[in-house]
């Protein structure tokens, strides 16, 4: 195999042109920051990783052909599974439903819990002087929208820092 040939290769393989680059077969325009390379180099070819301006994991070969199918097996490569992958999923799919089951619990009980918190809190504010936005998105305090909990305007008119004033709901 040659260089054309690979390139040949690589594109029916559906490898996508910015990952790699061979010097005046295939040349990538606009260089990514990091992309696979095959070119010659002392007597033979090399082939390896260009990864922001370095050259990365390089291996030397006698010829052209030996060069080629190394980069297109790097190319065309699957990712090796993920460790444990297998039976965790077989872990999951015996114990779904109770999986399941225990995730509803568990949100229901965090609603409740908000929902215990707002109350005792009253409405419209926030007992611990916690930050809480307006209607408006304007971020205030426990002690009413734009006021610090000294009691001082939060706004731009109070020297204060503005607290999402065009509505991002950015709060303090």
């Amino acid at each position: 195999m040659d260089r054309r040939e690979l390139v040949r290769a690589l594109r029916a393989d559906r490898v996508p042109d910015a990952l790699y680059d061979i010097p005046g077969v295939h040349d990538i325009p606009v260089q990514p920051d990091a992309y696979y390379f095959l070119r010659p180099a002392r007597g033979g070819w090399e082939v390896g990783l260009r990864e922001r301006s370095r050259d990365r994991d390089t291996s030397w070969f006698g010829t052209e052909d030996a060069a080629c199918r190394e980069l297109r097996a790097k190319l065309t490569a699957l990712p090796p599974p993920p460790g444990g992958g297998r039976e965790r999923v077989e872990d999951v799919l015996a114990h779904g439903e109770e999986i399941r089951r225990s995730a509803w619990r568990d949100f229901e009980r965090a609603l409740r819990e908000r929902g215990a918190q707002d109350d005792a809190n009253g409405p419209g504010g926030k007992q611990d002087g916690g930050t809480q936005n307006d209607a408006n998105g304007r971020g205030g305090s426990a002690n009413g929208p734009g006021a610090d909990g000294d009691g001082r305007q939060n706004g731009a008119e109070g020297g204060g820092r503005q607290n999402g004033a065009d509505g991002d709901g950015a709060g303090r």
